[in-house]
């Protein structure tokens, strides 16, 4: 390989190499948590605080774990008293802004857990931006009573509790109510 070619992939790959780094240091993660379970519960939520200190609006459009079957994105809120939770395709996390996942909003759903959580335990997730970018996450486990840190005013914590959901009957993720009183009181 000539010098002048050498060079120059060595110059295009450090540049690549210089970018990509840029790229991964513009989304800082913060106060990671993972709502600890009772045994045998299906699901449970993990929340982040993602801080953009970019320009440009990022995306957050996936999120992948072994902690359980299926990792999903999702938005929960009241409508009436009705508790609604629905599979979202992306969070947007605004230039030099933030997006929190947080109870009774936006967050993690982990269906299928590969064991119960339990307070002290440490969750690995991978986050997957829009534009390919992986970060890696790792969330302690909390109890309901840490949890309650993360609490949004108005919300209580049994709309929290992911143990009776009932995740197998639903047909689909993709915008579900819960008009079971039951479900309603399991959901967050």
């Amino acid at each position: 390989m000539p010098v002048k070619q050498f060079i120059s992939s060595v110059v295009l790959l450090a540049t690549a190499s210089a970018s990509s780094l840029a790229l991964a240091s513009t989304i800082e993660l913060s106060d990671p948590a993972v709502r600890a379970m009772p045994p045998g519960a299906p699901a449970s939520g993990a929340y982040v605080t993602l801080t953009n200190h970019s320009d440009q609006e990022r995306f957050l459009v996936d999120v992948e774990s072994d902690a359980a079957d299926t990792v999903e994105i999702h938005i929960s809120k009241m409508e009436g008293d009705t508790m609604v939770m629905a599979r979202v395709p992306h969070i947007a996390v605004p230039a030099h802004g933030q997006a929190m996942l947080k109870p009774g909003g936006y967050h993690i759903m982990m269906i299928g857990l590969a064991k119960p959580f339990k307070a002290g335990d440490q969750v690995k997730f991978t986050l997957v931006m829009k534009n390919g970018e992986r970060i890696p996450m790792q969330a302690p486990v909390m109890s309901p009573e840490q949890m309650a840190s993360y609490m949004p005013a108005g919300m209580s914590m049994k709309h929290m509790d992911h143990s009776t959901m009932k995740h197998d009957d639903m047909k689909s993720h993709e915008g579900h109510e819960m008009k079971d009183k039951d479900e309603h009181s399991a959901h967050h």
